[in-house]
């Protein structure tokens, strides 16, 4: 996560970059935050705007927790 909040993901299957520019909720972007660059996670994201690659975070799962607990961001 850069200095402005942005997040630039990559998906493992074919490479594609996905700029994350808002997130759904500040206990979500807290969270991203805490992660090392190259953690695996699995991200539910919406358009943000409707030009260019912006995205917002609705959701992170990180492997070793419930689809729960993770939509929750918690």
């Amino acid at each position: 996560m850069n200095a402005h909040g942005a997040l630039t993901l990559r998906t493992h299957e074919t490479n594609a970059t996905y700029h994350v520019v808002e997130y759904a909720h500040e206990r979500l972007r807290e969270r991203l935050e805490t992660l090392s660059a190259g953690a695996p996670v699995k991200m539910e994201l919406t358009r943000a705007g409707s030009r260019g690659n912006g995205w917002r975070a609705d959701g992170v799962y990180l492997r070793s927790e419930s689809a729960e607990d993770a939509a929750a961001g918690g």
